[in-house]
């Protein structure tokens, strides 16, 4: 049996959410927020713009959302330090707190999501099958001599005041991108590829005053965390 490791795995997305109580300031606050925003990075472009949420995008790799009782930032091209997502949260939970007057949280969560390609899905599968996580039977049954696709293996490990839910996958996965008729500039794309998923969500279970978060600090040690006992989670104890 081998293990699947952070090592081998690709860190393809990072989100930093809050959440609170309905904070009602948004509707009167949002034009400020966003402004204010607009100074901290001047390439903000709108995504969303409605009652209920307003939504925006950095370069083309921060997806930042407020909406009545969260705000998120994600950051779909991070670094394997976080190091530019952690500046980057930090900076805009502060001003989510400072523009809605924010005093408590109800969750503070922190999500990972790693891949790993493979040329099939049977090269998927049975990477994932060779690791310690699953005991997948052999032999025939429900009247099928057959193989194992796309295994999903997920839980949920609770404590007092924080919690995490893991999940790997083994998936395929498709990609369409076509064009209108009589546009000869542009090509039709088809991706299609077999992969496994790391989806690793770290939170909290109690509410969180705004002088007990520090937000650079948070992240830094969850992530620390998330490093250090992944491997329990993926076959290498």
């Amino acid at each position: 049996m081998s293990a699947i490791d952070l090592s081998n795995l690709k860190l393809i997305q990072a989100t930093m959410e809050i959440r609170f109580n309905n904070a009602y300031l948004i509707w009167d606050r949002a034009g400020l927020l966003w402004s204010k925003a607009n100074s901290i990075w001047p390439n903000l472009k709108m995504g969303n713009a409605e009652s209920m949420v307003t939504g925006f995008l950095v370069d083309d790799r921060y997806e930042l959302a407020v909406y009545l009782d969260k705000a998120h930032l994600k950051d779909m091209q991070p670094s394997s330090s976080l190091k530019e997502f952690i500046t980057n949260a930090e900076l805009f939970v502060n001003l989510v707190i400072d523009s809605l007057e924010l005093s408590e949280f109800t969750r503070l969560g922190f999500r990972l999501s790693y891949n790993k390609k493979f040329k099939d899905k049977t090269e998927a599968a049975n990477a994932f099958i060779s690791t310690s996580i699953l005991s997948v039977p052999s032999g025939k049954h429900f009247n099928i001599e057959g193989k194992v696709f796309m295994p999903k293996y997920s839980l949920r490990w609770e404590g007092d005041s924080t919690a995490v839910t893991v999940s790997l996958t083994a998936q395929d996965k498709r990609i369409d991108l076509n064009v209108s008729p009589g546009v000869e500039e542009i090509t039709p794309v088809h991706i299609a590829r077999s992969e496994i998923v790391y989806d690793i969500d770290y939170f909290t279970l109690k509410n969180t005053k705004k002088g007990q978060l520090n937000v650079k600090e948070w992240l830094s040690q969850a992530y620390h965390l998330v490093k250090r006992d992944s491997k329990v989670f993926l076959g290498a104890q």
